[in-house]
């Protein structure tokens, strides 16, 4: 009686220690999005500008910072396949490195075929299953 008391209490011990604490993936809708890594280059935001960033709102209209520029436009979802549609967008002069930072990212989203969502991280692939941006859910501002 003892023994198995003791292999009971045991058990129970090791079942607890052995339940992991996950936060639920974010919904891909209505949230602020913001980029923190493009192409495997970490982003960094420069002062006095936007951080990159991208909101998918609901009726599939888009808008966001490519760190530059502010953009808005359409996409398509379903399952786990995210394309998107041509983007209205402001032509502020980019100066480096925030040029390049907003090619990066208005490319990954323009090669975007497909993506995946794991706790706060969305993560937007190519057509070749390749990673090309990583983002992160906030707050919607």
């Amino acid at each position: 009686m003892i023994k198995f008391l003791f292999t009971l209490a045991l058990l129970l011990g090791l079942s607890a220690c052995s339940s992991v604490q996950t936060s639920p993936d974010e919904p891909l809708l209505d949230r602020y999005w913001r980029a923190i890594e493009v192409d495997g280059k970490q982003v960094a935001v420069i002062d006095n500008r936007a951080e990159p960033h991208l909101v998918l709102a609901a009726e599939n209209r888009t808008h966001g910072s490519d760190g530059c520029n502010r953009f808005n436009g359409n996409y398509e979802t379903s399952a786990q396949t995210l394309r998107f549609g041509q983007m209205a967008s402001t032509m502020m002069a980019c100066i480096p490195p925030t040029g390049l930072i907003s090619r990066q990212f208005i490319g990954a989203l323009t090669a975007t075929a497909s993506y995946r969502i794991q706790n706060k991280q969305l993560i937007l692939l190519d057509s070749d299953g390749r990673i090309r941006m990583r983002l992160e859910a906030t707050a919607l501002k």
